[in-house]
């Protein structure tokens, strides 16, 4: 057997390679979901920020019903909700801007189809049905199992 017979040494058929040009466009997109949580954060601190400033502002002969976490809780809510608000509409700013630095490249997409494989000989099917009876003798014979518990053929 020479050294080119033996199939690790074969040479190796190259796959069909198909390229083609596309127009990509490149960008740095806001992640729009960052710009509303970090809104709502902001407009929570704000909040905060606020309800204790004017804490101690005199407000004449009126008593104080709420402490200062239902003010918070209470004016939270509408700090939260303009704070996502304003997140977003930045979010929406930055997006048009950078659409508009967007560079627009050619791009090759490259397309590999795999080598189709070639087998040398035939392929036995061991796991697939028997094919029947080789000879009308055998059609009436038990049939028998190996190790493996797999029925001879």
């Amino acid at each position: 057997m020479s050294d080119t017979d033996r199939p690790d040494q074969r040479p190796v058929p190259a796959p069909d390679v198909v390229t083609s040009p596309d127009q990509v466009t490149i960008r740095r997109a806001p992640r729009f979901s960052v710009f509303i949580l970090g809104g709502a954060v902001l407009g929570f601190l704000v909040t905060v920020v606020v309800v204790a400033l004017t804490m101690s502002l005199d407000r004449g002969d009126q008593q104080e019903t709420t402490g200062f976490a239902g003010l918070v809780g209470y004016f939270g809510l509408y700090g939260v909700s303009i704070g996502m608000l304003v997140g977003a509409l930045v979010a929406v700013v930055l997006d048009r801007v950078s659409s508009r630095r967007a560079a627009s490249l050619t791009a090759e997409r490259v397309t590999v189809d795999p080598v189709p494989e070639t087998v040398d000989g035939e392929l036995e099917d061991h796991d697939g049905p028997a094919t029947g009876p080789a000879s009308p003798t055998d059609a009436t014979a038990e049939p028998t199992a190996d190790d493996q518990g797999h029925p001879e053929r």
